[in-house]
């Protein structure tokens, strides 16, 4: 039952801004020498310009156990500890593909990569691709538009960077339990609204626009989960899906909070990094940004969605987390 909680969450994912800030030696990690070699040496054997090639090879995840030992303290980190990590430490000098296959064989020692659009990627390139942002069949991803503080679909979600952008596109996270906590301390009225639900638009390449009302935040078992997409709440109100006053000033409060410099960590992903975000706990988002004008040279994130192997009690309205229903393919045009 989602009963309203009057009482704050004590919890390593409930961090401030100031606290981990000066911290980076906690959340900035470094692959071991042995991992790191282990992971390249794997790489090449399946590195493969198209993604579609490299996510359809076979795996034999066995001969990495120093990297599998490795990653499940990570995993353990993102998804039962603060709930990120920025992950570092492979070879500079790796070329695209060799990043994507590296990455790649990450993600599956961290769980099951699942689809994260009705094309069935397992692997997304995040770049823009000069569609509007909000047009049909349009996700927030495929554009160089600022994404607003959201949750992913997913358990764990992965950013690689293969190359920043010429000016914007800064990450940022927030703690979601957080939030959380400095509304029952501070707004106990606003809680109410985000616990009983909000209108929620699900827009997919195959056509969904379903729109459905899902909980903000979310008690099952004491533990509490987290899923919101402002930028879903604001396309819900403009295809006329009723918002209540309580219920609009209720996710300006969380919004709010987010952005606050007390609760809101800010980094600039450089080649090669690997942010690993825990979805239920942690709230990210993205500014506006400003390519380069060389087509070789346009900002690139490789994002990949995780089934962890680690779980937690959550409440059926996240059924929808093992991956977007395959429903169009590349070799037949969508209508």
């Amino acid at each position: 039952m989602n009963a309203p909680s009057r009482s704050t969450i004590s919890h390593p994912s409930a961090w401030l801004a100031s606290e981990v800030a000066t911290r980076t030696d906690q959340w900035i990690q470094v692959l071991p020498a042995e991992v790191r070699q282990e992971i390249e040496a794997a790489a090449r054997a399946i590195r493969n310009e198209s993604l579609t090639a490299l996510t359809g090879t076979a795996l034999d995840l066995s001969r990495l156990p120093a990297a599998r030992n490795y990653l499940a303290g990570i995993e353990r980190e993102v998804m039962e500890g603060r709930g990120f990590v920025l992950l570092r430490g492979l070879s500079h000098d790796l070329d695209d593909a060799m990043l994507r296959a590296c990455y790649w064989l990450i993600v599956n020692l961290l769980g099951r990569p699942i689809s994260q659009n009705s094309y069935g990627d397992r692997l997304c390139d995040v770049m823009d691709t000069g569609r509007p942002a909000g047009g049909r069949r349009v996700r927030g991803y495929q554009t160089n538009a600022e994404l607003k503080f959201h949750t992913d679909r997913c358990d764990l979600v992965g950013l690689l960077c293969l190359r920043p952008a010429m000016s914007g596109g800064r990450s940022s996270i927030a703690s979601a339990v957080s939030a959380y906590n400095q509304l029952i301390e501070r707004q106990p009225e606003r809680v109410a609204p985000l616990l009983e639900g909000m209108n929620y638009l699900n827009l997919e390449e195959g056509g969904d626009s379903s729109i459905k009302r899902v909980p903000v935040f979310h008690i099952q078992d004491g533990v509490l989960s987290v899923r919101y997409s402002r930028n879903s709440y604001q396309t819900s109100m403009q295809h006329g899906a009723p918002y209540t006053e309580a219920e609009i000033a209720a996710l300006a409060a969380v919004d709010a909070l987010a952005e606050d410099p007390a609760l809101r960590l800010d980094m600039e992903l450089e080649r090669g990094d690997m942010q690993l975000i825990n979805n239920y706990t942690t709230l990210h988002s993205r500014t506006a940004y400003q390519d380069w004008p060389e087509a070789d040279r346009k900002r690139c994130m490789v994002r990949g969605w995780i089934r962890t192997h680690l779980q937690r009690p959550v409440g059926p309205h996240f059924g929808d987390y093992g991956g977007v229903p395959v429903t169009l393919s590349r070799d037949v045009p969508s209508t």
